[in-house]
């Protein structure tokens, strides 16, 4: 059997959408235990909404944002079915997607986690899986990596139809079986927000769990329209869990010389920017630049737990 938790906070009518996707979704309501809605402390109508047009759904709702991890991590407790898929609010089902997925996780008793092939709404492929962070991923850039290096380091998996295992899947839908969360008890909530599935992916595959990238399935993903609207703290917030997830699983040496070269890779976009502001016409260049001062300014205090979203 199958439960669903979604986390939200302030997406009354996206969220509305995805519901709507899974009541519309036949070929999973006969194995779909229950869906639960986790909220952050939503102050749209959020609430009384899902009250209102889905009493169907199971509510947990918290009195302000908790993170994500906290809220998946609730949801997951309250939840009995034998696999939770995990969505953001920002996403929707598509008709016998969802099904194909639930298959090949029966199927194959060692895949712990699997997560679909995520798309635009007009269906371009995102990204779907990860590569956790390294030092050599803030030495180079990204996008030569996956020039170069396509399969190592490009993550919509277009060059593929076959499922694949990766070592971290994209948050925004997750497939998880149960025993995996009872092993690893849920996700680690020192994580507020960014970097929590792939910190749970890379402990699953250490214990003999496979993480896979199935592109068989699609499910959309609605990307960014969540994230818009607090860019900046979303950013700084991004470097917090960064940190802690270096510190985490890298020696004490490798976590100084990552926050040296991040440091310094903001300084040099800071400093040109403040001696010739002209070039700041353009909004994005002007986000960009205020964003690394704001970064600057958070490593100066010693790089806090706040200042991200929990502001």
């Amino acid at each position: 059997m199958l439960s669903i938790v979604i986390t939200t906070m302030n997406t009354r009518d996206i969220l509305q959408e995805l519901l709507l996707s899974i009541k519309a979704d036949t070929s999973i309501q006969p194995m779909l235990k229950e869906t639960i809605v986790v909220d952050n402390g939503s102050v749209d109508g959020t609430v009384a909404t899902i009250s209102k047009d889905f009493p169907w759904v199971t509510q947990v709702n918290n009195e302000k944002n908790m993170g994500f991890a906290v809220a998946v991590n609730k949801g997951y407790r309250r939840s009995s079915g034998d696999s939770v898929l995990f969505l953001n609010s920002d996403t929707r089902l598509i008709p016998g997607e969802l099904l194909k997925m639930l298959r090949y996780l029966e199927q194959n008793k060692t895949i712990g986690i699997i997560g679909p092939q995520l798309v635009y709404e007009d269906m371009r492929p995102q990204r779907s899986f990860a590569i956790p962070p390294s030092l050599a991923l803030e030495v180079v850039p990204k996008f030569l990596l996956e020039i170069l290096l396509p399969r190592r380091f490009g993550t919509k998996g277009t060059w593929t139809r076959s499922p694949m295992e990766v070592e971290s899947l994209i948050g925004a839908a997750i497939l998880v079986r149960r025993e995996v969360l009872d092993l690893l008890a849920g996700f680690d909530e020192r994580f507020f927000f960014f970097l929590e599935e792939t910190d749970f992916c890379l402990r699953a595959r250490r214990k003999d769990y496979g993480v896979v990238f199935f592109p068989e399935s699609t499910l959309i993903h609605l990307q960014g329209k969540t994230v818009k609207k607090s860019w900046t703290p979303g950013r700084l917030e991004y470097a917090i869990s960064l940190y802690k997830f270096v510190r985490k699983y890298h020696s004490g040496f490798y976590y100084a010389m990552f926050v040296v070269v991040r440091f310094t890779k903001a300084l040099l976009l800071v400093v040109p920017f403040t001696i010739l502001p002209f070039f700041l016409f353009k909004d994005a260049t002007r986000r960009k630049y205020l964003y690394y001062l704001q970064l600057l300014l958070w490593h100066l205090r010693e790089c806090p737990d706040d200042g991200g979203l929990r502001r």
